[in-house]
């Protein structure tokens, strides 16, 4: 995962916000391959409709801009990160349910801390640590409100409900994105991205996984070797 964020990172500098965006909303799309081909998790038709209506919810908010033909090599490296979050979201769910669930998000960054590495090796130490005292209770804040407390319900979670459902349910930050513009900053909510909220939130809806299951029997089942 750390890798996928690199390659983001690495697009932002070329190419527009709105397009890099959409690619990375892409992720659904990938865990359902990902799952299918690697841990023999075949989507539903559900799945795979709420997966493309995701995508389509994607592209009319961000209204990408076309990209031009030197640009394409970086375009294909900004995958990496809806890859990445797939395949994260399909190790969660197939490899690392039998673990605690404090262990699991651990493992997950871990990886995310040697990926970037290399990046926080070569910047400045001035751009890493903050300029004023106050900033550190803005630091441990986020790192509580917005990484510790969601990742922990999701790393629980994930495996109760499946890839598929994960991925899908998972998209809810682009209308989150879009309330919190709103409520927090003022920002209006034009029609297409209200459109790409029910699209969402009807991708949501229609989605199932394919069979119902707890926390106990997920915690039961032996991960395949």
């Amino acid at each position: 995962m750390g890798l996928g964020w690199i390659g983001y990172v690495t697009a932002l500098e070329k190419l527009p916000a709105s397009t890099v965006g959409v690619l990375y909303m892409t992720y659904p799309v990938f865990t359902l391959v990902i799952a299918w081909a690697v841990f023999a998790d075949a989507p539903t038709r559900r799945a795979l409709l709420a997966a493309g209506l995701i995508v389509v919810a994607a592209v009319i908010a961000g209204s990408p801009a076309s990209v031009p033909a030197e640009h394409l090599p970086t375009l294909l490296l900004s995958l990496a990160a809806p890859f990445g979050f797939g395949f994260g979201i399909c190790v969660l769910v197939h490899r690392l349910s039998r673990i605690a669930p404090l262990a699991r998000i651990a493992s997950v960054s871990l990886g995310s801390v040697l990926g970037l590495a290399p990046l926080i090796l070569g910047a400045e130490v001035g751009e890493l640590l903050p300029g004023e005292q106050s900033d550190w209770l803005l630091i441990v804040g986020i790192g509580l409100v917005t990484a510790f407390v969601p990742q922990l319900i999701y790393t629980i979670c994930s495996p109760v409900i499946g890839a598929s459902q994960t991925a899908v349910v998972g998209s809810i930050e682009l209308p989150t994105m879009f309330a919190v513009g709103f409520l927090a900053f003022g920002e209006t909510i034009t029609l297409p991205q209200a459109l790409a909220c029910a699209l969402v939130l009807g991708a949501i809806a229609i989605t199932r996984s394919r069979k119902t299951r707890t926390v106990s029997a997920v915690l039961a089942k032996s991960p395949k070797q």
